[in-house]
């Protein structure tokens, strides 16, 4: 296990490399409908590894950019970065083709050993068709973000088939819960990895953070899934995600309970979902709001709509936009048992 302890400067990764755009790798893939059918693990992360620090998304400011730095200097990882890392326009870190290339940067980058997406907001989505993905697939390391970053998660791994991971970005806590499943998944991997539970504090009041069982049952399938709106924006698009006997985790954030209920509806109706061999909710946090009456809670939501499905089904694991996160590897295998409300990965995410 890594250590703790700061034994690099953030001031040193500061100075790190600068380097104009890869603007010459970015091309459209021939076939974006062609989905990889061999699985790529990327190398497990060791003390003194480069992580590439991106925002494929929305914007940060330089004081967030030093939080993270400071973060993985603290776990014993150097950083590096392009100076477009703070690129602004708009509500974009920069014009999608600068974030495009961004990325692509990273992966072609020989001395980058993962890529840490220092936050999502929004933008992933629109620079889906400027990636490479030939140059992903033969440059393979682990991406790692969470909520509109799954746009990137769940395109890249069907398309090259690299295992992606949805876990914590640049700006999240960090805290001892969260880097434990991040080093157990990422750095010290075990064959079988049973996720544990914790339910944040101060939070017993909330029924946002209740753990229940829709429906009771086991499954097993490689796992798949991310954030309810960014896959709800992907329907019909040529990186509608494959949801047919995968265990498919989701969460949300900020939205009201009938946007959920909706949103929801959508992937069930307009995709495969209900084909899944399973479905593991995490937190939703502050999405039980109603701010008109009569009402349904999101319980009651999510429970109308989930229910009639033949298939297992949990809400409440310690994911989404919660400081108690666990990361979850696209296209491994697990198994989850409903009932339990339990989730294990049945082998390695990493090499």
């Amino acid at each position: 296990m890594l250590s703790r302890r700061k034994f690099i400067k953030s001031t040193s990764a500061l100075s790190v490399l600068s380097m104009t755009p890869f603007s010459g790798l970015i091309a459209e893939p021939d076939d974006k409908t062609s989905i990889s059918q061999t699985r790529i693990l990327p190398n497990r992360l060791n003390e003194g590894d480069l992580i590439g620090l991106v925002t494929p998304g929305g914007t940060i400011t330089k004081e967030q950019l030093l939080e993270t730095i400071e973060k993985l200097n603290g776990f014993g990882f150097l950083t590096y970065y392009k100076d477009s890392v703070l690129s602004k326009y708009g509500y974009f870190a920069g014009t999608d083709q600068e974030r495009a290339d961004e990325l692509m940067h990273m992966f072609a980058n020989k001395d980058v050993k993962a890529i840490l997406c220092v936050r999502g907001g929004y933008g992933s989505i629109r620079i889906l068709d400027l990636l490479d993905y030939d140059q992903i697939q033969q440059n393979p390391k682990a991406l790692i973000g969470y909520s509109d970053i799954t746009a990137l998660l769940t395109s890249i791994y069907e398309r090259t088939g690299l295992i992606t991971f949805h876990g914590p970005v640049g700006i999240s806590s960090f805290n001892k819960f969260a880097w434990k499943s991040f080093e157990r998944v990422l750095v010290n991997p075990r064959n079988n990895y049973k996720y544990p539970y914790e339910r944040e504090a101060n939070t017993t009041a909330n029924p946002e953070y209740d753990i229940y069982c829709i429906n009771e049952g086991k499954a097993e399938g490689e796992l798949l899934g991310g954030n309810i709106s960014v896959l709800d924006s992907m329907i019909g698009s040529a990186y509608e995600p494959n949801f047919e006997n995968k265990i498919v985790y989701l969460e949300e954030i900020d939205e009201q309970t009938y946007r959920v209920d909706k949103m929801l509806f959508h992937l069930l109706y307009a995709t495969n979902l209900k084909k899944a061999a399973g479905i593991v909710m995490g937190v939703f946090n502050n999405c039980n709001i109603n701010k008109e009456k009569p009402k349904l809670t999101l319980k009651e939501a999510i429970v109308d709509l989930l229910e009639p499905l033949n298939i297992p089904v949990s809400y409440g694991l310690s994911f989404g936009h919660i400081a108690t996160m666990m990361t979850i590897p696209n296209g491994i295998m697990a198994r989850m048992n409903a009932k339990k409300n339990t989730l294990k990965l049945l082998e390695r995410a990493v090499e």
